[in-house]
């Protein structure tokens, strides 16, 4: 896992500042972690979340609202939020309740 400090991160695309609730899923869906996105574009994204150290280096992200699900990548980590870049095409998130 490459971890750099947002500054010398190099973005392709511009980031809108949102607030979505989502889940941090891995381990095959059998484990979920909460999460709130709070920066978001068509690359990647800025997860808080309170047990940043549980997150695994790959994952999908879940964003219930949209029901949507992306794979990502952890390029940073810091004070409790965590930087991701996307990794594939968003899909339909599974119909499961987590």
């Amino acid at each position: 896992m490459v971890e750099t400090t947002e500054r010398s991160e190099a973005r392709n695309t511009r980031r809108q500042r949102v607030l979505k609730g989502a889940k941090i899923v891995f381990n095959h869906s059998s484990s979920v972690i909460d999460c709130a996105v709070r920066d978001l574009s068509a690359t990647g994204a800025k997860l808080v979340c309170s047990d940043q150290m549980a997150v695994p280096a790959e994952f999908s992200l879940v964003t219930p609202m949209d029901n949507e699900m992306r794979k990502a990548r952890v390029i940073w980590r810091r004070d409790g939020l965590i930087g991701v870049e996307f990794v594939g095409e968003p899909r339909r998130a599974p119909p499961r309740k987590w």
